[in-house]
């Protein structure tokens, strides 16, 4: 096949995978399911209209569409990218990551609960499998959320606790799980669609062979009681000696929700129960269909299995009703076909993964590339058609968990490689303030709760904004931005920006006005940058002038007097007298509560300056002492920290001090030190995929400032990365002589011609071309142009 005719191919199952994404009947919509059908139909027709300005292609059957995605784009793809998924690279150590099966930011994560039911992705190293239960986030700290709607395969009485089994054997790819229950002899294997799971079992010969169902389940924490879920309410119903539904209803979790969510379920098996029974808290009624309580509620299937008997179970679930929940399952899973299942969730992921494109990469470098975006594209969540709280045409998203960790890495990769994926989810972040009067930083169970530093949606509605995403309503966006920048919030741990009145009034946010003073004045400053850049976009002149101005408030925050480590001049807080904080040293850092700065410390926030490097580099003494800052910041053990977020940009600022060879060297480093493959390849929580975005960006050679449209270029470590855009564009970056020893570039051209900055526009990027840089074992005078742009470059 021509390679054109592929890439088209590649483009058209795209957008069969767009159109045939197996959403539910929408909430409140009555009738058959072709109503439900049209509706959705009615929405890609205005999508394709908006983007093409014709007509869109002839309706027809959905479930034609899903098997023409499922054969066509496994017979063109052959798996050649999603079979280097690794769903266990990183479930170890603080990566906490997810095992289970997903499709691209599906809405149902299937997985174990292991040991004390502590963990946030439910999965520990240690302890015995407690069961499946159908939610889970991906790669975050703090207290866990989810655990909703165990199931557990079982031989024996039936239990209503102590359930548990040790295990073996257990593995997973792309789109499965599977695992040995050492206790029952029985095998489990897992696989996903959007909203629903199919559960194959493999017992042993018994006479009664069992699935429990326990719907009071969740994940909790032991640590930090304020961040603990507990049940609310639970139910269940034996509908059928094939049937079970029900619901749970649970509050708190790591981002302190007050109300309650709630996750029904509909779950139906492909064998006849001969016994079935509830419990309530613990007590079995055996025969008895129905629980409903504020308890702890569960049931059981039971049945006659002979050796290896494979007993199937999909189960799906809905934040709406167990109706809508029923349509999942039906709609979503039409039989019992596991491995057709298995099958449509690796062509899934082919379809997902196939923009980007690498070659001369071993198979453990693809291995950790493509788990990487794999993992930029489990979180947030697709809950379209699923939002129990109002009633929208605009898609709904929620676990964006945190916005603090994904604006810097996973925002800007979907933008480049799933645009209008990225689309939609700055739609529904301009929905929720639409219904909600507030964009969130931290949302979950649909339910925005905790700050972790700026208003920093607004890095993510400017990178769509100057990166060109179509379709987005930007007034109503910029409203959205000013209202972070100018109300104070009801409760400021929650959302908007705490201190905000001291930010407009001082110049800077007081230790007496706000927790953690330190790195929200670093970044409402930048805050106030992209707000900047989306008012000078629409002609609002005045706006664009005054929040420029208020993006050099981190200034008001610069000690010059302040020295440590023979470098003098940090960000340290104050009083709202205008004193400096006692007894501070430029190590400290806090959480939540703190008066310093959030998982950081003066060393890292103090290069904090996205928005106006340059003017940093002037206030640290010049590019060759700023240089000399850099290295004593990432050479000293407690100055630099890997692990989390506010230091994803600091390896990259050496290149608008001219010194490029010290990015590539740091770099390289890092990415050597801290991220392989295996279970507990990643630093530090994943965060959303934030961890993974930042190692994708670094070995593909190019890494975003955030919020702006300019890329900079790093140290590649593939010969050649193609990215694949829309109407038959690419854009190549050829790494020429890369190796672990060539790590320098010592020349560049772009479309043929001589480069000689270290950065790119998104155009550049977006309207496809070549990038060619040449690699060398030593630093070359490359580059000899202008450093990345800089707010104050004009002065």
């Amino acid at each position: 096949m021509p390679e054109w005719r592929f890439r088209q191919a590649q483009q058209r199952i795209a957008l069969l995978a767009d159109v045939a994404r197996l959403a539910p009947v929408p909430a409140g919509t009555t009738g058959s399911r072709d109503e439900g059908i049209r509706s959705i139909s009615d929405v890609n027709m205005n999508h394709w209209k908006e983007h093409n300005g014709t007509n869109p292609r002839p309706k027809i059957s959905q479930k034609l569409l899903v098997i023409i995605l499922v054969f066509t784009s496994a017979a063109l793809l052959g798996g050649q990218t999603a079979k280097y998924v690794d769903p266990f690279l990183g479930i170890d150590g603080e990566g906490n990551t997810t095992p289970g099966p997903s499709l691209p930011f599906g809405m149902i994560k299937p997985g174990p609960d292991v040991g004390q039911d502590d963990q946030n992705s439910g999965w520990a190293a240690d302890g015995n499998i407690n069961g499946f239960s159908q939610t889970h986030v991906s790669g975050t700290g703090g207290g866990p959320k989810y655990g909703n709607i165990l199931v557990q395969p079982t031989i024996g009485v039936p239990q209503a606790k102590g359930y548990g089994s040790a295990r073996e054997n257990e593995q997973g790819a792309v789109g499965y799980y599977h695992v040995t229950l050492k206790r029952y002899a029985i095998g489990v294997e897992i696989a996903a669609v959007r909203r629903s799971a199919l559960y194959r079992f493999t017992y042993p010969a018994s006479s009664q062979a069992n699935i429990l169902f326990d719907c009071g389940h969740y994940l909790t924490t032991y640590d930090a009681p304020d961040e603990a879920q507990s049940l609310t309410a639970s139910s269940v119903t034996v509908l059928s000696p094939t049937e079970v539904f029900g619901s749970t209803s649970i509050t708190g979790g790591w981002n302190k929700q007050k109300n309650s969510y709630t996750v029904y379920f509909y779950a139906r098996s492909n064998t006849a129960a001969e016994k079935w029974g509830t419990w309530l808290d613990g007590k079995l009624y055996p025969g008895v269909r129905s629980q409903s309580d504020h308890g702890r509620t569960g049931a059981w299937l039971s049945f006659t299995t002979r050796q290896e008997q494979q007993v199937h179970l999909k189960i799906g679930i809905s934040f709406v009703s167990v109706d809508q929940a029923r349509h999942n399952a039906a709609n979503e899973i039409s039989d019992f076909n596991f491995d057709r299942l298995r099958a449509a969730a690796v062509s899934a992921w082919d379809s997902a993964l196939a923009p980007l494109e690498v070659e001369g990469a071993t198979d453990e470098q693809r291995r950790m590339f493509y788990t990487a975006v794999y993992h930029a594209m489990l979180m947030p969540v697709d809950r379209t058609g699923e939002n129990p709280l109002w009633n929208s045409a605009e898609p709904y998203y929620d676990d964006f968990y945190a916005i603090w960790d994904t604006f810097r890495t996973s925002s800007p990769l979907l933008t480049l490689v799933a645009p209008l994926r990225q689309q939609e989810i700055v739609r529904a972040l301009i929905d929720i303030y639409r219904h909600e009067g507030w964009l969130p930083d931290a949302r979950s169970g649909n339910y925005t709760g905790r700050t972790q530093g700026g208003s920093n949606a607004e890095f993510v509605l400017a990178d769509a904004y100057v990166k060109h995403l179509p379709g987005i309503d930007w007034n109503e966006a910029y409203s959205a931005m000013l209202k972070d920048a100018e109300v104070p919030p009801p409760e400021q741990a929650r959302e908007g920006r705490g201190g905000v009145e001291d930010w407009k009034k001082l110049g800077y946010v007081s230790i007496e006005g706000v927790d953690r003073p330190g790195s929200k004045q670093m970044e409402y400053a930048a805050n106030d940058f992209e707000i900047a850049l989306v008012a000078k976009g629409l002609g609002y002149d005045a706006d664009y002038v005054k929040y420029r101005k208020r993006s050099r408030n981190w200034e008001n925050l610069w000690d010059e007097k302040l020295e440590e480590g023979g470098f003098r001049g940090f960000i340290r807080p104050r009083h709202r007298d205008g004193s400096w904080k006692a007894d501070f040293t430029a190590v400290q850092e806090c959480s939540w509560g703190g008066d310093t700065f959030y998982e950081g410390n003066s060393w890292t926030y103090s290069l904090f300056v996205p928005q106006d490097v340059a003017g940093l580099i002037r206030k640290s003494g010049g590019p060759a002492r700023f240089v000399t800052r850099l290295d004593a910041f990432f050479d000293v053990p407690g100055r630099y920290d890997v692990g989390n977020e506010p230091g994803f940009l600091s390896p990259y600022l050496y290149i608008w001090a001219g010194r490029h060879d010290k990015t590539a060297e740091r770099v390289r480093r890092i990415l050597a030190a801290n991220f392989h493959s295996g279970r507990s390849g990643l630093p530090g929580n994943d965060d959303s995929g934030a961890m993974s975005s930042w190692y994708a960006f670094g070995v593909m050679g190019i890494f975003p400032n955030a919020g702006q449209d300019v890329y900079l270029i790093g140290s590649p470590q593939f010969p050649q990365v193609t990215l694949h855009f829309a109407d038959d564009k690419t854009f190549v970056i050829e790494a020429r002589d890369t190796s672990a020893t060539n790590i320098y570039v010592v020349g560049a051209e772009l479309n043929g011609e001589p480069l000689d900055r270290a950065w790119l526009r998104q155009d550049e990027i977006a309207r496809g071309g070549k990038l060619i840089l040449t690699m060398g074992p030593k630093p070359a005078a490359w580059p000899t142009g202008q450093p990345p742009p800089s707010d104050s470059d004009s002065e």
